[in-house]
């Protein structure tokens, strides 16, 4: 039930967005609406639309469709190529259009599906389509549909439809060279060249070609004072504050003792703690942390390169058309250097050395940072094609399609950094490495020998191939007194399969990983990375379905019209499935519309969410310290808790008996034009899914260990033998999830005497976002909270306001971007004096305020060819507020900010230079 107060707010909200937009106004414009398999001439259709022409992504200044998607109100939860510090993303962008999920967010090109990433992991993530492949000079326009569960399209497109249309029928030649510069790294140059040959019309045919490429390169975290350092200290309610985030494995090591405590053998000699760390001390627990925030590459280097070509000819009443799109992104990332354990057996050198005189008398482990070793480095290749032969035409007084289309990701990782596991354990027992010295201290044959255990290659790789047969015509039925009734109906085959390609070291089947020395896991064992074990078992699976689908257009009155929708598909894998959408169109007046929809969606897990094997997946995001029900949870299954405050390890795997999401979902809306020079529109839209699919996440399974016992596995670490206790990240079907809100839109026109002026203005309010993490449990939000047991936040309201002003030759754009604040996640900090001593902890929640970003671009028309356009992104330079947040959905290693939602880049000046011919 919603709360009177929350409907108030999204009221008042919305009645004085239209007033204060209503004195900027633009006219609006009608487009062909993605949604309907029905040819039609009117444009203005039952179901919710965004559209953006090429204009307005000039306007922007964005210079990718990853940053152009983020513009947009609707657009939250995405995953953007920040999320690749410290995660395994291949360089993944995605779309999810209201928060409601990538994998649910249906992306289209020229209105056919797309194969899903190469890169996509068994627990769902990066299961959509990879924004990178689409380059921004190729697009005519984008259409956004916020209406989900599309009989044409197909019932998984739950969340909506995002469908790039690209350029045709075009003779236009366009050459843009560009720059953009923020202060301090992730500076980008880039070009791209489109051209057009040949007018259906005059020729019948036409020819159409274009290539992008850009480049950026890396922004460090010390370039930006809110992200260099993981110890933070700030102020609240008069209070003053410091957190540290940090890493138990520094260099020197840390070590346990008798006790199993972590302590520093170099603070103990010392009296303080080495450069790039700082003190710690948690219970019984007295060590130094690692500052590996300090270390990472916030913003990744990357470089791509796109192609576009296509064909069009035109027979008689027949148009056939050959399309072609070949990407390629790299994109590398690096974060601190690798650190991980290693045994230091009572009696050793090294013992008696460094443990003995400080009270050690057995075994121990050392946590260690391979520090010379060099950061960690991830060099991401992601290759796209896209083919697609397409006949459209009138053929026995039918409007049909026809077409066929392969799809194929494939993307292939290389590492850097990397040591294997027995290899240093083997390095430690002949007295070459000493895990106890500072960085460049190793001995010149400890550091030789060091040298040649670093693993550079390939590591893993993953390919996603989509095949398609599709069919569908309309046409006119009958004639009503109101007009004729239409009808639509088709067909469609795909064919899905997915494989991984992981290499030998991937799969833990080398005795010697730089020499590629097979092991046999007896008399020869077999060597995994260090501090990052992997066994990952290749595989290969595949899913054919096919659907029907008809959808019938009644005009009941000359102002009210329905459409009627009903879908079957059928899974190799999952059964079959029927979904059925109906909507309405009432056009009160000629300026007045109301419009809405019904319909049920059905969402079949991935295929390696299904039929993956059960594999290590990393690490938790977060760290953790023994409690009492968590070494009984460990105890129970033979393991050991990670000593001191420490990541865990993750495993994970495929659950075949994982049930598909069915969804129900509407709208309700209207369009207001009281004069051609102003459009309002608002809709009000809701989402429910039953047996959602995800995991559950790390910090609600670490926070109750007992009850949750089923999440919890064990991994044992290579270099020490060691038993760990593990993070059991398997997929489940979750309960049910329900989301609710208003999109509302404002556009219009008006001259001056200083010149033309348009306007937009987009928002997005949230009335309710509710999940359950289990069948009939509690349910969890996340608006305007960012809370751990869901890993993400959902904003209360975002929205961009956009003004143009038209002067002769000049157009001057700003832009107002805004979101609302959130609760941070809750930590315990140290609390400090007026000298800066610790005196206690507490435990709060940052408040993240409002935040609030303007663009600036001016363009100047030269000649009648010839353009240069200068803007400023995030004009008055607002830096992201800052959050103690350490963990999350897709959070990379960032600190300091959450990456996720605001961007690190800051100020950032750009240009470009456009020639037509």
């Amino acid at each position: 039930m919603f709360k009177r107060s929350k409907i108030s707010m999204a009221v008042a909200l919305t009645v004085g967005s239209l007033v204060s937009a209503a004195a900027y106004a633009q006219a609006a414009q009608r487009v062909e609406i993605t949604g309907s398999a029905v040819r039609r001439i009117d444009a203005e259709a039952a179901l919710p639309v965004t559209v953006l022409k090429a204009e307005d992504i000039a306007r922007s200044g964005v210079t990718n469709t990853v940053d152009l998607l983020r513009l947009l109100p609707a657009v939250q939860g995405s995953t953007g190529e920040s999320g690749s510090v410290g995660g395994s993303t291949f360089g993944f962008s995605g779309v999810s259009i209201h928060n409601i999920g990538e994998t649910r967010t249906l992306v289209l090109l020229n209105g056919h599906r797309l194969s899903l990433f190469g890169g996509q992991t068994l627990t769902g993530f990066a299961a959509g389509f990879d924004l990178n492949a689409i380059p921004v000079s190729a697009i005519e326009r984008v259409e956004v549909l916020t209406d989900g569960a599309s009989a044409l399209y197909g019932a998984d497109a739950i969340a909506g439809v995002v469908n790039f249309i690209t350029k045709r029928n075009s003779t236009d030649g366009d050459l843009t060279v560009g720059l953009s510069e923020p202060k301090g790294g992730a500076k980008e140059k880039r070009f791209s060249l489109t051209k057009g040959f040949g007018s259906l019309e005059r020729d019948n045919f036409n020819a159409f070609f274009s290539i992008a490429h850009d480049e950026r390169t890396k922004l460090d975290s010390t370039e930006r004072d809110f992200a260099k350092s993981g110890s933070v200290f700030f102020s609240k309610d008069g209070k003053n504050y410091r957190f540290q985030q940090f890493s138990a494995s520094p260099i020197p090591a840390n070590a346990t003792n008798d006790n199993g405590d972590l302590i520093s053998p170099y603070l103990k000699a010392n009296g303080k703690c080495p450069p790039k760390t700082f003190r710690v001390i948690d219970g019984t627990d007295d060590y130094c942390g690692f500052d590996f925030v300090g270390e990472l590459e916030i913003y990744p280097v990357r470089e791509r390169t796109s192609g576009l070509a296509s064909l069009t000819t035109r027979l008689g009443e027949h148009e056939i058309r050959a399309d072609l799109l070949v990407s390629q992104t790299k994109q590398t990332s690096r974060i601190a250097p690798v650190p991980g354990g290693i045994t230091i057996p009572a009696g050793s050198a090294l013992f008696n050395k460094y443990l003995a005189p400080i009270g050690i008398t057995q075994d121990s482990t050392a946590f260690y940072r391979v520090y010379d070793l060099g950061k960690r480095a991830n060099d991401d290749k992601a290759d796209f094609i896209d083919l697609s032969l397409n006949s459209r035409g009138v053929l026995f007084g039918i409007d049909y399609e026809a077409g066929l289309t392969h799809s194929e990701s494939k993307v292939k990782s290389n590492i850097a950094g990397y040591p294997g596991a027995l290899a240093l354990r083997s390095l430690r027992a002949s007295g070459l490495l000493d895990p106890f010295v500072l960085p460049g201290e190793q001995s010149a044959a400890g550091s030789a020998a060091l040298a040649k255990t670093a693993y550079n290659g390939f590591w893993d790789g993953g390919n996603s191939k989509l095949d398609i047969a599709s069919v569908r015509g309309s046409k006119d039925l009958m004639a009503l007194p109101a007009g004729q009734m239409q009808l639509a109906a088709g067909a469609n085959y795909n064919k899905e399969k997915f494989e991984t390609t992981p290499s030998l070291f991937a799969q833990g089947k080398l005795a010697d990983p730089v020499a590629g020395t097979l092991c046999n896991g007896t008399t020869i064992p077999c060597d995994q990375r260090f501090g990052d074990a992997s066994a990952k078992p290749p595989y290969s699976a595949s899913r054919n379905s096919w659907g029907v689908f008809g959808e019938l257009v009644i005009p009941v009155l000359n102002t009210l019209e329905f459409n009627l929708a009903a879908r079957h598909d059928k899974y190799d894998d999952f059964g079959s499935a029927d979904t059925a959408k109906a909507s309405f169109k009432w056009t009160a007046t000629p300026s007045f519309l109301v419009r809405g929809s019904v319909g049920t969606g059905f969402h079949a897990p991935t295929v390696p969410q299904v039929k993956s094997p059960a594999q290590a997946y990393g690490v938790t995001s977060d760290k953790y310290t023994c409690t009492a029900d968590l070494k009984a949870v460990a105890d129970s299954l033979g393991a050991q808790c990670q000593p001191g405050n420490r990541q865990y390890d993750q495993v994970a795997g495929g659950n075949p008996n994982l049930k598909p999401e069915k969804s129900v979902q509407g709208t309700l809306g209207m369009r207001f034009e009281p004069m051609r020079e102003l459009s309002i529109g608002t809709d009000l839209w809701h989402v429910g899914i039953n047996d959602s699919f995800g995991q559950i996440t790390e910090q609600t399974v670490f926070k109750s260990p007992k009850q949750f016992t089923g999440s919890f596995s064990t991994a044992t670490d290579v270099g020490t033998g060691v038993k760990y206790l593990a993070f059991l990240a398997d997929n489940k079907n979750l309960g049910n999830y329900y989301a609710t809100g208003i999109d509302l839109d404002v556009s219009g026109r008006v001259k001056t005497a200083i010149g033309d002026v348009t306007s937009q203005f987009n928002l997005t309010y949230m009335l309710r976002e509710e999940q359950q993490l289990n069948k009939d449990g509690a349910y969890y939000t996340s608006i305007g909270n960012n809370n751990p047991d869901l890993g993400i936040v959902t904003f209360r309201y975002q929205g961009r306001w956009t003004n143009s002003l038209k002067v002769g030759a000049w157009v001057h754009s700003l832009g107002i971007n805004f979101k609302s604040g959130y609760l941070d996640q809750a930590k315990t900090v140290e609390v400090l004096d007026a000298a800066g001593n610790v005196t206690g902890t507490e435990k709060i929640r940052l408040d993240i305020g409002n935040y609030t970003t303007l663009d600036w671009q001016t363009r100047w028309d030269v000649l009648k060819n010839v353009s240069l356009t200068a803007g400023v992104l995030n004009l008055t330079n607002q830096n992201p507020p800052l959050s103690l947040s350490t963990s999350g959905t897709n959070k990379g290693q960032q600190f300091g900010y959450d990456n996720r939602y605001y961007d690190p880049r800051g100020r950032t000046v750009y240009g470009n230079l456009t020639l037509k011919f």
